[in-house]
């Protein structure tokens, strides 16, 4: 007997299925190295946009860096009337030549294509590890049945033994029974666990990348599996786990199974490892941009702070990030916080280079300001000193 026609589920369809698909197709090996593959090619096709923003954003910091003294001039003058402060702003960055809806647009278009991409990502890498799990469960269920189909000669005279022992108990069992029960299991444990060795995706430290990386067993438990279809909104999943759960010899089956490979694999399928690098990544890639835009005259900084408070407020959307992409990792398979970690390693990578080649592009705008901004410090600073020796 086959399981076949129990577990007879399609493959997921999707750009995204569809993309991972013919990548691993001339990768080859387990899907982590597929989906980290395919990560380095997005980010490399969506490049230019990178730098296109980096670009805008860039040139808009340098016109918040020169007009940062006159804001704060604006600011003293107008108090709290925010009405005339803004009128006011709108028609310095006027006379500078910058648009503040352009650059609006080209950030909202970045964080579109940002969210869709990660969710939509989310989303497909979910159905696919239902998929795959419900996969190797079929391969190791059909191991499975011809190591006890070998032991009582027919399929059918195991079930009837699965039968009895859940009607009444494993002690029901003659002497004679019990023998061949224990020796059917272990032949079975056997062949089950070389077969796990072939059917896990395994990464690095990651026995199973459709499971979280942290303490889970590598092989999902029943439940587990359940939860996977219903997450992945696809029927025939839904169903397929359904009838493994609802019939008594499938269940018994997936509960030795299950308990075969734990024996060899243990309750950990990894680390947290992933988790822990998906928020150190957030942070360096924070520090990097922050300390990017950072002048390097402490004066000259607190100028264009003190005409930008809003960006003393924004350590609330600093930790949030770390902290969703936390939450993320931890609390799905590990195939998507390999793409996590891939896409923040190579966002930093590029980033910088682009930064590298924007940084040779503005740098003689970048002069002019510094140049501007030391004089308005240095002025500032021998107004502190007058008021001192008074």
């Amino acid at each position: 007997m086959t399981i076949s026609s129990v577990l007879a589920v399609s493959a997921p369809s999707g750009v995204w299925a569809n993309l991972i698909e013919w990548v691993h197709s001339w990768v080859g090996g387990g899907y982590g190295w597929t989906i980290l593959v395919l990560i380095v090619l997005v980010k490399l096709v969506l490049s230019p946009l990178d730098y296109l923003i980096k670009h805008s954003n860039k040139k808009t910091n340098l016109v918040q860096q020169k007009v940062a003294p006159q804001l704060a001039k604006l600011q003293k003058k107008y108090g709290d009337n925010q009405q005339m402060i803004q009128q006011q702003t709108q028609a310095l960055y006027k006379r500078e030549g910058h648009s503040m809806i352009g650059s609006c647009v080209i950030m909202l278009v970045n964080l579109v294509l940002t969210m869709v991409i990660f969710f939509t990502l989310f989303s497909g890498l979910r159905t696919l590890s239902s998929y795959q799990s419900i996969q190797q469960y079929e391969h190791l269920h059909n191991t499975y049945v011809e190591s006890v189909s070998s032991v009582y000669g027919s399929y059918d005279d195991y079930c009837t033994i699965v039968n009895k022992i859940n009607t009444d108990g494993i002690e029901s069992l003659t002497e004679a029974e019990k023998a061949l029960w224990d020796g059917a299991m272990a032949d079975a444990a056997a062949a089950v666990q070389n077969e796990w060795v072939n059917t896990a995706d395994s990464w690095l430290w990651i026995d199973n990348i459709w499971v979280t990386d942290g303490h889970k067993s590598p092989f999902p438990t029943l439940e587990a599996l359940q939860e996977m279809a219903t997450s992945s909104k696809v029927e025939e999943y839904i169903d397929a786990t359904a009838k493994i759960s609802d019939d008594v010899v499938l269940k018994t089956n997936y509960s030795q199974i299950s308990s075969m490979i734990e024996t060899k694999t243990g309750t950990w399928n990894g680390y947290y490892i992933l988790a822990i690098l998906s928020v150190g990544l957030s942070c360096l890639s924070q520090y990097i941009t922050e300390l990017s835009n950072k002048h390097k005259n402490k004066t000259a900084q607190n100028i264009v702070n003190a005409a930008n408070p809003q960006n003393k407020s924004m350590w609330f959307m600093k930790l949030l990030l770390p902290v969703m992409m936390a939450i993320f990792v931890f609390t799905t398979n590990a195939a998507f916080g390999i793409y996590v970690v891939t896409n923040s390693i190579i966002s930093i990578i590029t980033g910088s280079i682009i930064n590298l080649i924007i940084g040779a592009v503005f740098k003689k705008k970048q002069a002019e300001v510094d140049e501007y901004l030391l004089k308005e410090a240095n002025k500032i600073e021998k107004k502190a000193n007058k008021g001192a020796a008074k």
